[in-house]
């Protein structure tokens, strides 16, 4: 059993062991615990259950002990066996030289601007490090892999970089993308991997699973409020208004030195992902940021440049072609863009922030762009005033933060036009979600 259909046994585990955790144990020993993820084996014999609990190492160990065991909550005719500490997983049946030791201890998740101990220790001393990016790669998570990956090579490190599609041309000035590679498998051992600005585990098409089997440990870093924390160390700053600026506070941390690369890397992230510095999450400390990136070499004229004035000749025809297909609804508030699949080129669609013509409309509260694509339909949301479009994204199944989210939904696109933007029309009405 492999792809979609595993997923959705790892789902359907998922949600049954959640049931019992939250509905039928009535245990008063167990705390606040969640169901982060699960890794069923491909023969359907065995599971790795991991969880997240809320507190100390006091409340991990009495919340776990009366966690289920499959020896009591097993279904008939699946073998029972026994849960270790670490992290709350089933033992698993990675190939012996494939194996990692693993910290056995619950996960850490830790939300303040500076890093703790707890992040900065897996980047101390030297390894293998994969700087992991999840499906379609955008500048905020390629600028912050990159910057990181390279200040631990300055260091001693060797780095992989890449995930499960490659870079978009777009971005081939960022320093070091030519190392950024599609994987399909993750072949050799792992001392850290590393995921940023990416709140589902499931955008990098299984290898998040490949790489908790190859790994020591799993660094999950992001500013989304919806993220899973699916990782060993899970670092969630919400108030960051890009990822970037939390990289740059680790390699601070680390007394890395900021050598131009890095800062160009680490510029154009927190540019992208702060929509030019015009979202309203942007502080100071966003400015104070840059202004020390830029010092140390990043060029915000280059970044600019390469981003929006490096066109191919017939851009602007498509660009026109798929700007007659915006449309607005009768009280203003919403706008919408539908591509359908072929329509206008992916590489087009990859270098325009098309999602932002709409949402340029005075009156639009919230924008959408729709692209279909190979049965499905990509979703990305941009809000404006008190819209928070992450809520409207998790009702896919996907994540953003306050002003910018994206999902993808089941094709085709009529049908997910209709939902989307219902979706759309109650957040903006301030209406509940049914």
């Amino acid at each position: 059993m492999q792809g979609k259909r595993l997923d959705r046994v790892n789902q359907l585990v998922k949600e049954e062991i959640s049931t019992l955790l939250q509905r039928e144990l009535k245990d008063p020993r167990l705390g606040f615990v969640s169901v982060t993820e699960v890794e069923t084996s491909r023969d359907l014999r065995t599971a790795k259950v991991f969880v997240s609990v809320l507190g100390d190492e006091a409340q991990w160990t009495g919340s776990l002990a009366p966690a289920p065991r499959p020896s009591c909550h097993a279904r008939p005719g699946l073998p029972a066996r026994s849960v270790d500490g670490a992290r709350g997983a089933h033992p698993g049946s990675a190939p012996e030289d494939r194996r990692r030791s693993r910290t056995v201890s619950p996960s850490v998740e830790h939300t303040s601007p500076l890093p703790s101990p707890a992040v900065l220790n897996p980047f101390g001393g030297r390894g293998h490090a994969l700087m992991l990016g999840h499906v379609h790669p955008d500048a905020d998570v390629l600028g912050t892999l990159l910057a990181l990956g390279l200040a631990l090579e300055a260091r001693g490190w060797r780095v992989t970089y890449g995930g499960p599609h490659l870079a978009p041309a777009l971005l081939a000035f960022l320093p070091g993308i030519d190392r950024y590679r599609q994987l399909t498998s993750l072949d050799d051992p792992l001392d850290v991997v590393v995921l940023t600005d990416c709140p589902n585990p499931q955008r990098t098409e299984g290898l998040i699973d490949q790489a908790r089997r190859a790994a020591k440990v799993v660094v999950n870093s992001a500013h989304h409020p919806d993220n899973r924390r699916y990782g060993d160390v899970n670092w969630i700053d919400t108030s960051a208004a890009a990822t970037g600026e939390m990289v740059y506070e680790l390699l601070t941390a680390l007394g890395a030195p900021l050598t131009p690369a890095i800062a160009t890397n680490l510029f154009t992230a927190i540019h992208t992902d702060t929509g030019s510095f015009r979202y309203s999450n942007v502080t100071t400390r966003t400015f104070t940021i840059a202004a020390a990136l830029v010092a140390a070499g990043a060029r915000p004229e280059v970044v600019s440049e390469s981003l929006y004035e490096k066109r191919a000749p017939d851009a602007l025809r498509w660009l026109g072609e798929a700007l007659t297909r915006v449309e607005v609804s009768q009280d203003g508030r919403l706008g919408w863009l539908a591509l359908p699949a072929g329509l206008v080129p992916e590489r087009i669609v990859e270098s325009e922030e098309l999602v932002n013509y709409p949402r340029s409309v005075a009156s639009v509260r919230v924008a959408c762009l729709l692209r279909e694509r190979d049965g499905q339909v990509k979703v990305s949301l941009r809000g404006k005033g008190d819209v928070d479009v992450q809520k409207i994204a998790a009702q896919f199944g996907g994540g953003g933060h306050v002003n910018a989210a994206g999902c993808t939904v089941p094709g085709p696109l009529p049908d997910a036009m209709r939902v989307v933007l219902a979706a759309a029309r109650r957040a903006v009405d301030g209406s509940p979600t049914p």
